[in-house]
């Protein structure tokens, strides 16, 4: 009775690993898609972005639907971050502050004015996170599918 069990549970875990581990690795695989297509998505926006010196509502308009689209719900937060530099009152030298304005501010300008602007030298940030998909192991619920990209606009809108 005893070698019965050990063969039946044997077969029953060669069986669970033929068959499950592949689907292990197809949804490994998925995922690295996913990533990369955001990470393109992300990457596109924010060059063009830092190109041309603003943001506007088409803009954002077609990074919501290239992500939207994908089976996933996707949270977008941008930042644009400001240097200044300010004199110190102490030391008479010059001292670096940056001003941090997020996508509420982003929108809101957006909406009222048409058009976000950048000046040269700002930085411009989008991170991109993965909330809610299509998950093929319920017990494997992994959020990695983000990514965070940004660089320094250079207005070459002549």
């Amino acid at each position: 009775m005893n070698d019965i069990f050990g063969r039946v549970f044997t077969i029953f875990l060669a069986a669970l690993i033929l068959f499950g581990m592949p689907l292990i690795y197809m949804d490994e695989r998925a995922k690295t898609a996913r990533q990369m297509y955001v990470l393109t998505e992300a990457t596109h926006f924010v060059d063009s972005v830092c190109n041309t010196g603003f943001v506007d509502g088409e803009m954002l308009r077609g990074l919501y639907a290239s992500l939207s689209g994908r089976g996933a719900v996707y949270e977008i937060a941008l930042l644009h971050e400001q240097p200044e530099y300010v004199q110190d009152e102490q030391s008479g030298r010059y001292v670096r502050c940056e001003t941090f304005y997020d996508e509420e501010t982003i929108l809101a300008c957006v909406e009222q004015e048409g058009r976000y602007l950048f000046a040269r030298g700002d930085f411009f940030r989008v991170t991109v996170r993965q909330k809610a998909g299509v998950v093929l192991f319920s017990s494997l619920s992994d959020q990695t599918v983000g990514v965070q990209y940004g660089g320094t606009v250079k207005y070459e809108a002549y």
